[in-house]
């Protein structure tokens, strides 16, 4: 089994990243929406890639066709939520990983404070699965296990000054994006320049970011 890709990267898709390794193969894997402006930083830095990689077969078992396939994380704690996020009934390993447009750490927090509407806005994340999986994934075990460990930056980061607050605002009401890719934006930003950074600050990184 490949858990963890280390190499340069060759090509960034949609959502593919294809990686290459010193034994000249080059993998192929899906990413979440979420991590391609961590990914353009790493090819803009010309810096190698690692990956923690989940896989999977897909295809029709009855006809014995079946393709295997790699997903790609940032860190260890992702996949581990994602192998948590795909167990929800419904929700496969393709459609699982086309959820993730926000961080893991953004829908972990959401699951965890039931907080439907971020989950709604999730692509193939409808009203009754928002519901279903607050309700299989919602529990003090989860909590330990992913809001402590790649969630709880959103209570750190996120809330710790008012300068975070007005920047999501700014993101919001005056550029258009959506409250949870606004969140998300300013998280990533955060993780790069100083927590008690001023709005200006924020927003420049974000926009850094976002090119």
């Amino acid at each position: 089994m490949i858990s963890k890709i280390s190499g340069k990267i060759e090509q960034l898709q949609d959502d593919t990243v294809s990686i290459s390794i010193d034994i000249g193969v080059t993998y192929e894997m899906y990413i979440g929406i979420y991590a391609i402006p961590e990914i353009q930083k790493k090819i803009a830095e010309n810096e190698f890639l690692e990956l923690h990689t989940y896989h999977y077969l897909e295809g029709n078992v009855t006809s014995s066709q079946m393709i295997p396939r790699l997903i790609g994380f940032l860190s260890k704690e992702e996949r581990d939520f994602f192998i948590r996020f795909i167990k929800v009934p419904g929700i496969s390993a393709r459609s699982g990983i086309k959820a993730l447009s926000i961080s893991p750490d953004l829908i972990a927090d959401a699951i965890a404070n039931s907080n439907l509407p971020v989950l709604n806005e999730l692509p193939g994340i409808g009203k009754k699965k928002a519901e279903q999986i607050v309700s299989k994934l919602q529990s003090q075990e989860f909590e330990e296990m992913f809001k402590s460990k790649i969630g709880n930056k959103i209570g750190t980061s996120s809330n710790q000054n008012s300068n975070t607050s007005e920047a999501t605002e700014v993101l919001v009401t005056q550029l258009g994006y959506k409250r949870s890719e606004a969140e998300n934006l300013v998280i990533r930003a955060l993780e790069k320049i100083d927590n008690k950074a001023s709005t200006e600050d924020i927003l420049e990184e974000v926009f850094r970011l976002s090119n």
